[in-house]
């Protein structure tokens, strides 16, 4: 499985398994989308992060908010945005289900397969947001960290 180094500002950062933030993504994909939410680059946003669900950007994959965010109101909404995600992944209970996983609308079979025989701890999904709202909060100091080594779900043979 690809890692790839997720960071917003000041090289601060973690390396994660890239089908992680793409399942991450589509959890805050579906919060985003909604209307309440204002972006200047909203259509960006949401296209970047449909191109990495879909696995469009493997080898590539990167966060591109310090870009698409252009001031602190924005920044302030999308730590929103992060927080609500955060809300939904903790009324899913304790697990991702794998039917549930399997429905998440991707062209990339890579994914589908590694999410295709046991659920996902939605805890671990919940590290991923909190690790991103403490960079847009500018609370992150890490230029290194593994994501990887928090999480506990791991692919089996």
């Amino acid at each position: 499985m690809a890692t790839t180094f997720i960071k917003y500002q000041n090289n601060k950062g973690f390396h994660i398994t890239e089908s992680f933030m793409q399942l991450a993504f589509y959890y805050i994909h579906q919060e985003i989308i909604l209307p309440n939410y204002i972006f200047a680059n909203k259509q960006e946003i949401i296209e970047s992060m449909e191109d990495d669900i879909n696995g469009s950007t493997k080898t590539y994959f990167v966060l591109m908010w310090h870009n698409d965010l252009i001031n602190s109101t924005e920044e302030q909404t999308m730590i929103q945005v992060l927080q609500n995600v955060k809300t939904t992944l903790q009324n899913k209970g304790a697990f991702i289900s794998v039917a549930e996983m399997q429905a998440i609308p991707t062209e990339d079979r890579m994914f589908k397969w590694l999410f295709s025989e046991k659920p996902f701890p939605t805890a671990d999904l919940i590290k991923i947001i909190d690790a991103l709202i403490q960079m847009l909060q500018g609370t992150w100091e890490s230029t290194n960290y593994n994501m990887d080594g928090e999480i506990n779900w791991k692919y089996e043979d």
